[in-house]
């Protein structure tokens, strides 16, 4: 087993790492990007360009984000295929239950943003979750603790979506998260570390945090959102502290503590450090990656040698200046090109070139008698070359959408050339696709890896009956129980994206009847367990009547639990026979 570091030879990791983000990542324009995507950098604040970091960001979370999707559960072994449906189930309802299409979708917006975007995933705590903390009736544990309560019963922690004994899921910034220099994809990193802010108070009242006697906060909270808007140098790890003098009464003073969560792989460990604090805060076993890291990776530039890279939105920087100084330029000419003239001092009396200035309607302004009313007044005019710009700022826009890959319809824009023949068109149609199609594929392994993460956390720690809906053999929804232990097998899992949530019973019909109609003319296949695999596999009551299949043993799963005297989790029960406290009075 490797050698377990020092709290210092820690903070030396994260430095190197930090400088590892720096320089590949080019973190030092992440605040600027940010600041061009929402409009609010200062040097353009008098610019009435169009944003276009904000309206590819947001053609592209359109174009990959909007679509429904929905989870297919596939056995790989044989003795999975019972399980199939049922797991299934969960596992769309975890996607709307958890919120993942939310969490992929602010993942989405980082990797477009900064290079990267962090999915964490997490099991009953949102800071992290240990057996000894979970409650239990005798000895049996019942997959689920009140961490999120002190001795006191004050809730300290506040994600709604985290809940007792359910899996969750979060989309991260990218500003808080290390890996070790070199590291290229996150299944080859041996650890990683993700920084977590949190108030003096809550720490204290955790109990699964230790030595913290001698803890100091170091930063307010005008402190950590300011730490978003600079580099995080080697001061972020811990060398120095961070607090400041603020004038903010509210923000200003320091009551926060800043810690870094480190996942290490090669030692099967979860520790945690604070800056400022020599002592580990925690060293527990991590149970909740297996043998992998609780984290899954989103991005759209391909990786080469690091893991991370140069964002979209950073090769979109020099166009957005381009089309803001066009903006600029296009707006001066059209003030120039306001009427202008030039007039005889002694041929117009002052209040007669008021009367000649005026916006009124039918106005008459008198010239000197005996003047040349030729001679008197000369227009000027000042041509609009406002088509050049135009035509300039379309070849830069054009750019753009190249960059990234989004045509001009994906841009929510017609196409104002001349007429296109159907072969045109389909040429470049699948041209665009195949390039959001690589982008499609990254948020499908996304979907995939998060899942994988999920169930093995079902798998391990749902040791008590949980119920869900599924297609009986009749064509009604019925509840079934069940045990995560009893699911647990090999599976592959397919992601879809539609419009109609995925794939539909519609799919499923069509696929079985397609496989029986090449498998039931073979004399080698049993087609009495052709008809029961079908009829289990597709979930579908009118393909199981067609095969005349018998209904898939769903009684195992009622009938095993029934027997296996499994304790059922009382609400308001807790470790030592105590009752829920009360939510409310939360600090921080």
């Amino acid at each position: 087993m490797k050698k377990d570091l020092s709290v210092e030879e820690w903070r030396e990791e994260l430095a190197r790492g930090l400088e590892f983000r720096r320089q590949f990542g080019v973190e030092d324009s992440w605040s600027d990007l940010e600041a061009l995507y929402y409009g609010v950098r200062k040097s353009d604040a008098k610019s009435a360009g169009p944003n276009l970091i904000m309206s590819t960001g947001d053609s592209l979370l359109s174009d990959l984000c909007v679509p429904t999707p929905a989870i297919v559960v596939k056995a790989r072994q044989n003795v999975s295929i019972d399980h199939v449906r049922v797991l299934e189930s969960v596992d769309n309802e975890f996607l709307e239950d958890l919120r993942i299409e939310e969490e992929v979708e602010a993942s989405t917006l980082h990797a477009f943003l900064w290079g990267r975007g962090i999915i964490k995933c997490g099991y009953d705590s949102e800071f992290g979750w240990t057996p000894k903390d979970t409650m239990r009736e005798g000895d049996f544990p019942l997959g689920l603790s009140l961490s999120q309560f002190d001795s006191k019963g004050n809730l300290i922690e506040y994600d709604a979506n985290v809940r007792p004994g359910m899996p969750w899921v979060r989309a991260v910034l990218p500003h808080d998260i290390v890996v070790p220099w070199g590291v290229r994809r996150l299944r080859e990193s041996p650890w990683i570390a993700h920084r977590v802010v949190r108030h003096i108070d809550d720490v204290k009242a955790d109990d699964k945090y230790s030595k913290t006697r001698d803890l100091e906060p170091v930063m307010s909270m005008e402190d950590f959102v300011q730490s978003y808007n600079t580099v995080q140098k080697r001061y972020r790890s811990g060398q120095e502290w961070v607090s400041k003098t603020s004038s903010s009464e509210v923000s200003g003073h320091a009551e926060y503590v800043e810690l870094w969560e480190i996942h290490d792989r090669r030692t099967g460990k979860v520790k945690v450090i604070a800056t400022g604090h020599d002592k580990f805060l925690r060293d527990d076993d991590n149970i909740l990656g297996g043998n992998g890291l609780p984290f899954v990776e989103v991005g759209f530039v391909p990786a080469t040698r690091s893991f991370w890279v140069t964002p979209d939105a950073y090769y979109l920087r020099y166009h957005q200046a381009e089309l803001t100084d066009i903006a600029i330029q296009s707006g001066k000419q059209r003030r120039i090109s306001v009427l202008k003239f030039l007039y005889d001092k002694g041929a117009i009396e002052s209040s007669e070139l008021e009367k000649a200035l005026s916006s009124e309607v039918g106005i008459a302004a008198a010239v000197n008698e005996g003047r040349d009313m030729s001679k008197a007044v000369m227009s000027l005019t000042f041509p609009n070359n406002n088509l050049a710009l135009q035509q300039d700022a379309e070849y830069i826009r054009r750019n753009a959408r190249e960059l990234v890959g989004l045509s001009r319809n994906q841009m929510g824009e017609f196409e104002s050339a001349g007429r296109r023949t159907a072969t045109e068109a389909g040429i470049v149609s699948r041209a665009s696709d195949k390039r959001m199609g690589r982008r499609e594929n990254t948020i499908v392994r996304a979907h995939k890896e998060i899942f994988k993460i999920l169930n093995g956390m079902v798998f391990r720690f749902w040791t008590t009956p949980r119920w869900t809906k599924i297609v009986g053999q009749d064509g009604a929804e019925s509840f079934v129980r069940f045990v995560g232990t009893q699911l647990k097998g090999d599976y592959s899992y397919d992601i879809t994206f539609t419009e109609e949530g995925g794939f539909s019973m519609t799919n499923r019909r069509q696929t079985a009847v397609n496989l029986y109609s090449m498998l039931a003319q073979d004399p080698q296949v049993d087609q009495a367990r052709l008809k029961l695999l079908l009829s289990k596999a597709f979930n579908d009551p009118e393909v199981s009547e067609f095969l005349q299949a018998a209904p898939p043993p769903v009684a195992n799963f009622n009938g095993g639990l029934a027997n296996a005297n499994l304790p059922i989790p009382v609400q308001g029960m807790r470790q030592g026979g105590g009752r829920v406290p009360s939510q409310g009075g939360g600090q921080g």
